[in-house]
């Protein structure tokens, strides 16, 4: 064999073993790339396993909250955050109720217009290194120390959010949907658009819950199919994970809700990914929207598996709720724990409905704590 007959011939072999190696990177369910995590979760879910299968167990607890007597807490349109000793649960454009980790009421901050009170509360998010909660209202965002005892305001001219994160010194705003940008979201001081509005986008849509932290980074979602992280020596948020089935053509916008879950049913798109949480390193948690219809989602990135969430067809279970040190807190009315929902409980996670059966039903309304651990 000659010399070129020689370099063709090795030429050949590399090629070959490549060409062995690519092979199983592409046929994964999932991977991770410079782009971030591939979310592969098939349209027909047909690769999600079951919970059960997974390295992981859950316990729960019921926390019974000490509700003010006037005080309500309106399931369907709630944000809840867990830090440190406090429990922070807010009902939208109403108050801000603070609790202790035991579920005893600590404060208020009320709906008002006076310097210390909230004029149409929209999201709040915790500020972890300065130990602060900053709540977005409809004209400024208000600070408050853990406690509830006010600090200071700023004024949000010209932005019209509806949900805030915060990461460093940056401030993240998704927009409504009908606001004029062409942008998704607004990250300042720096006055940055970020990603361009693809989707549903002639009428405002709220599908929450699109921020969440996690040792110190910020990760959130808007309407496209990625989830961001942004840590606080970020200049801009990375791609940390995208969803394989679902919309990535920017020209499909302006149109409206019904129109666009057709498109998507067309093509077998998921509409939204949203709820995106980081339980612990390894493990993380999203629901995927067909049409106007969620499915909870858990990632283990170990196995390389997907898993139906634990609470899966749990009444309440799909509202909004908070993931803190591998724990998801999530809010149940006492009074819906009724003849019907107690035995659709019973039979899909009887530890959960054997915690409720031992909660107080005098208390109106319940904290769900749901305690992820691996198996031993």
């Amino acid at each position: 064999m000659n010399i070129k007959n020689s370099l063709k011939f090795f030429a050949s072999v590399i090629l070959i073993i490549c060409s062995i190696v690519a092979i199983p990177a592409g046929c994964s369910s999932s991977g991770t790339s410079k782009d971030g995590i591939e979310i592969a979760v098939n349209y027909s879910m047909k690769n999600v396993k079951p919970f059960e299968d997974s390295k992981y167990t859950v316990n729960y607890e019921v926390l019974p909250l000490q509700l003010p007597q006037q005080e309500n807490i309106k399931i369907f349109l709630n944000n809840i955050e867990v830090f440190g000793d406090y429990i922070f649960i807010s009902t939208l454009r109403k108050s801000l109720l603070i609790f202790d980790k035991t579920g005893r009421f600590i404060n208020k901050i009320p709906e008002g217009e006076g310097i210390d009170e909230i004029s149409g509360l929209l999201d709040f998010m915790v500020n972890r290194k300065e130990n602060k909660v900053e709540i977005l209202g409809t004209k400024k965002i208000s600070e408050f120390d853990l406690a509830g005892r006010y600090l200071k305001s700023n004024d949000i001219k010209g932005i019209y959010a509806v949900e805030y994160g915060i990461s460093g010194e940056k401030r993240v705003f998704l927009r409504q949907k009908n606001s004029m940008s062409d942008y998704s979201f607004i990250i300042q001081p720096q006055e940055q658009d970020f990603e361009w509005k693809t989707g549903q986008t002639k009428v405002n849509s709220i599908n929450p819950k699109h921020f969440h932290t996690y040792k110190n980074s910020l990760y959130f979602t808007g309407y496209s199919n990625k989830v961001y992280k942004l840590s606080p020596g970020d200049t801009l948020p990375q791609v940390f994970a995208y969803v394989r089935h679902m919309n990535t053509d920017n020209a499909i916008r302006d149109i409206d809700k019904d129109r666009y879950e057709t498109l998507c049913e067309q093509k077998n798109q998921f509409t939204y990914i949203n709820n995106f949480f980081v339980y612990n390193d390894n493990l993380v948690g999203f629901s995927l929207l067909i049409g106007s219809e969620g499915f909870k989602i858990l990632f283990d990135k170990e196995s390389n598996n997907y898993y139906t969430h634990p609470l899966t067809n749990v009444p309440y279970s799909q509202n909004n709720r908070w993931v803190e040190d591998g724990t998801e807190y999530y809010l149940f009315p006492s009074y819906k724990f009724d003849q019907e929902t107690s035995e659709k409980i019973k039979t899909i996670a009887p530890d959960l409905f054997d915690a409720m059966e031992k909660a107080p039903k005098e208390n109106k309304m319940w904290l769900i704590k749901a305690n992820y651990s691996k198996k031993e």
